[in-house]
């Protein structure tokens, strides 16, 4: 691969952002293909489509797109955390503001989940309060924490030794909830849907911790915030060994995971649909997914930073660091997309588009994005809710509007 020059833009980290706009396409994908329901679904809702296309379309997602990209985009804000860290230490008073603009996080997080529940910002800006407490860890400890965390081992042992295993099915968590979670996106109105969201707080955090996901979570944000405290993205160059060391290794963990995970289907250990796992594998097969996603998530990572040091790749993703540059509007935005188009109170195509059609519903969205986040930054310095966030944060509202194009429409 040739060299890129270009691996930071002042203050910024070019391949941060483009790895930001990789994460957001992903999760619109993960998002999109069912729906955009915050919740989970009754389990015969995801196998009752069984067209090729639509196959083909739920394989990607669960094989390529499922946990694999909250986890890019949960590392990337604990690399942020780091790198926010690092420039402002110095400065007095710096942990007051950082625990405030956290709050302002989770505010915005709250209005999300009542809107839309599937929200996810208010539960980093908890976890990114839990952080400060870690920042002063070694790297090495950073790394073995986040490490453990990433693969869902605490859950897993829990499960192992204070659980029985008599179910054979892997069933998703809270059925009932799910169940009733479809009959109000698919039946009930606006104001209906905001109450519920607000009143679903319990199952939501039921699932973040009977999942693993609230630690998993946190595992990738240690693990973001060993990335910065190694320096690993501010002399990228330097590391580009460490790089490919991991981007090969991930690799092989990758295919070996995927032929175990086809022999068990092919053995009849695993049945699909309905993802039924004969009971003595059922915990080593939930293991090995965890594991498979973590390393995936890492391979998706070095990989994206590898090949943004050839010249032909860097031209195909440098626009993805517009939408990274605005990752907090775009997240938001997809959320306005998915409600307008699913839900009663929009066009209200829940359960009517195939997960097939709602693929290219994303690559639609995902295109519209990305050339709103082109033209924006033409004109702007940052998105508008990044903006208002720093705003509210400082206290102090500065010009959102590029110097250059102010005076070229004067």
């Amino acid at each position: 691969m040739g060299e890129s020059t270009i691996t930071k833009s002042k203050d910024r980290i070019d391949t941060v952002d483009v790895l930001r706009g990789f994460a957001l396409a992903g999760i619109l994908y993960a998002h999109m293909i069912i729906w955009y329901t915050g919740a989970a679904l009754p389990a015969e809702v995801y196998s009752k489509y069984n067209s090729k296309p639509d196959g083909i379309a739920m394989g990607i997602f669960g094989a390529l797109v499922f946990g694999k990209f909250f986890s890019v985009f949960s590392f990337l804000f604990g690399l942020s955390f780091y790198l926010h860290f690092r420039k402002n230490k110095s400065k007095s008073g710096y942990l007051k503001v950082y625990s405030w603009r956290l709050f302002l996080l989770f505010l915005i997080g709250i209005v999300h989940h009542i809107v839309w529940r599937g929200d996810i910002l208010a539960i980093y800006a908890i976890l990114g309060m839990i952080l400060l407490f870690f920042r002063n860890l070694p790297p090495k400890l950073l790394l073995v924490l986040s490490l453990l965390l990433i693969i869902n081992l605490p859950t897993h042992i829990f499960e192992l030794f204070l659980t029985e295993q008599t179910n054979a099915d892997v069933s998703l968590p809270m059925e009932e909830e799910a169940h009733n979670y479809y009959d109000l996106v698919q039946n009930e109105g606006f104001r209906t849907v905001l109450k519920d969201n607000w009143n679903s707080w319990p199952a939501k955090i039921e699932y973040q911790l009977e999942s693993g996901r609230l630690l998993m979570t946190f595992g990738y944000f240690l693990l973001g915030f060993y990335a910065g405290c190694t320096r690993l993205f501010t002399a990228i160059e330097k590391n580009i060994p460490k790089f490919e060391k991991w981007n090969t290794s991930t690799e092989k963990a990758v295919l070996f995971l995927l032929f175990i995970g086809m022999l068990m289907y092919l053995l009849d250990f695993v049945t699909i649909p309905g993802i039924k796992v004969i009971p003595e594998l059922k915990w080593i097969a939930s293991f090995l997914f965890s594991t498979y996603n973590a390393c995936l998530t890492i391979f998706y990572i070095t990989g994206i930073i590898l090949l943004y040091r050839s010249n032909y790749f860097q031209k195909l993703l440098k626009p993805l660091g517009a939408m990274g540059r605005m990752a907090l509007t775009n997240y938001l935005l997809q959320t306005v997309f998915g409600l307008l188009l699913f839900y009663e109170f929009g066009l209200d195509l829940f359960d009517k588009t195939t997960p097939a059609v709602n693929v290219i519903l994303a690559i639609g969205i995902f295109f519209l994005q990305l050339k709103f986040s082109q033209y924006w930054l033409n004109y702007f310095k940052q998105g508008p809710v990044e903006w208002l966030w720093k705003g509210l944060t400082y206290f102090r509202f500065s010009s959102i509007r590029k110097k250059n194009a102010a005076s070229s429409e004067s």
